[in-house]
């Protein structure tokens, strides 16, 4: 029967290679692109992706949903030459990621080396397929979101590309980023979920056991690819970056319920039970989800959010500490810790953690802000509207870093006409509070603009009948 099996996986009709052949060579700087096809029991196409050449001898790395349920496949290089897959060397399901081997007629193969380290924005090229010659079209990769130690998800401009499942991004070396993997959603909706996922070394070097995980085809279809739970794992990460929490508690509940339970199933749940609200599920969930996978930063960051929540501060600057101790670069655990540290009078502390976060685009705004109040705390005004400037520059839509920079310049500084510029902008972002006109009044007054403080008298009156009577004991005098 296998040898039936494995003549019917060569019995390719000469039309089909013929059209295979002639369909183009891809021009393109990476010469490493290839077109992979898995074949039917009768030798007939049956999914088409892209690869990346990435050995010599003949390793190709490419999207495992392409070989799934096949018994044999091709890989057209960018010579236009076929090439039959002898083996499969690697698999993983969560990455959706497979290493074939062909056996090239000599070794002119191109191949693609990978990244050692992201650095967004940059500017890359994805593999796209057009008129069945595959290229690289240029795009920017703006975004690397870790979802796990081993998961990482990218986010590139333009988000809508010609590509398919194996589509390679290559940096500016030539070197591969990440691979474009699709998933399959609801069947009753025919939805595919299309992902950008970073590739490492590791999803291609074989490991020492490899011997163990080769495939030799044709004996079986590669069913083993549809590992139980993937498929909801995978549409729980798509509803989770739509913000849709109660359907990614949903699927990563279903993933969770399979067997080979996924880590990443519970860090996903938890931090969607966070956002709904059940932080004590929410804290039972990324605990697991830590004690299941080592070096898990993420998860601690978040468990640290439910457990301080919960008002477990202690706890919560111990998963802080633990998740920026494992991921240095995770801004935001050390915003938390130099926040946890504020709070509690810590001001040392607080200000070297938040010195780490006062750059960051997330965390920036409000680290800075912290160490504004901070600057007051400790007597240093001039510092402290210094900061509070630069949190205004980090998020000009900050009111509260106006409100307290106007208030610094107005009372300790005696800067009236600088605090009135800021306070004017706080009046502008909350115009139906009444502090922010009370001091802005103050403000005019002092400078000399006796009809900008009546106007903001008048407009009182409404809003704060008892700031507006303390305002008028003022301007009377």
């Amino acid at each position: 029967m296998r040898k039936k099996a494995a003549l019917a996986c060569l019995s390719l009709s000469f039309a089909w290679i013929f059209w295979l052949v002639s369909s183009g060579i891809a021009k393109a700087p990476a010469e490493s692109l290839v077109t992979v096809i898995s074949l039917d029991e009768q030798g007939n196409p049956w999914r088409q992706g892209m690869g990346l050449v990435v050995g010599r001898e003949g390793s190709v790395l490419t999207s495992a949903s392409i070989m799934a349920d096949s018994r044999a496949g091709v890989v057209k290089t960018a010579d236009g030459v076929l090439h039959m897959i002898t083996k499969i060397s690697r698999w993983d399901s969560l990455q959706d990621v497979a290493l074939v081997q062909i056996e090239p007629e000599d070794s002119k193969l191109v191949a693609a080396g990978t990244a050692r380290r992201l650095q967004p924005p940059e500017k890359v090229q994805v593999g796209i397929r057009q008129n069945e010659a595959l290229q690289l079209r240029e795009a920017e990769l703006t975004t690397a979101l870790p979802f796990s130690p081993r998961l990482t998800l990218l986010k590139l401009k333009p988000d809508k590309l010609e590509t398919e499942p194996g589509s390679p991004i290559l940096n500016r070396r030539g070197e591969l980023v990440g691979m474009y993997h699709a998933f399959t959603g609801d069947s009753s909706k025919s939805e595919i979920y299309g992902l950008y996922l970073a590739r490492q070394t590791e999803h291609f070097l074989p490991k020492n056991e490899a011997k163990k995980e080769d495939v030799n085809w044709p004996a079986e279809p590669l069913t083993r690819f549809d590992a139980p739970g993937i498929k909801d794992f995978w549409e729980g990460v798509i509803l989770s970056l739509r913000r849709e929490w109660p359907g990614t508690q949903e699927k990563f509940t279903a993933a969770i319920n399979q067997p080979g339970v996924l880590p990443e199933a519970f860090f996903g749940r938890g931090v969607a039970r966070y956002h709904l609200g059940d932080w004590v599920g929410a804290e039972k969930d990324l605990e697991e989800a830590t004690r299941r996978l080592s070096g898990y930063a993420l998860a601690f960051l978040w468990l640290g959010k439910a457990r301080e929540r919960q008002g477990k501060l202690a706890a919560a600057g111990e998963d802080y500490d633990q998740a920026a101790k494992l991921a240095p670069d995770l801004i935001e655990a050390w915003f938390h810790l130099g926040e946890l540290a504020y709070k509690g009078g810590e001001l040392g502390k607080a200000k070297e953690c938040l010195g780490k976060a006062k750059n960051d685009p997330a965390q920036g705004a409000k680290s800075w802000w912290y160490l504004g109040n901070i600057a007051i705390k400790e007597n240093r005004p001039q510092e402290g509207v210094e900061a509070f400037n630069r949190a205004i520059k980090s998020e000009p839509e900050f009111f509260q870093a106006y409100m307290d920079g106007g208030r610094l310049l107005l009372e300790d500084l005696g800067q009236p006409t600088e605090a009135a510029v800021l306070l004017k902008e706080a009046v502008r972002l909350k115009p139906g509070q009444g502090l922010p006109r009370y001091y802005l009044a103050l403000a005019y007054l002092t400078s000399w603009n006796r009809a900008g403080a009546w106007e903001q008298y008048f407009a009182l009156r409404d809003i704060s009948p008892d700031l507006a009577a303390n305002l008028a004991k003022t301007l009377e005098r």
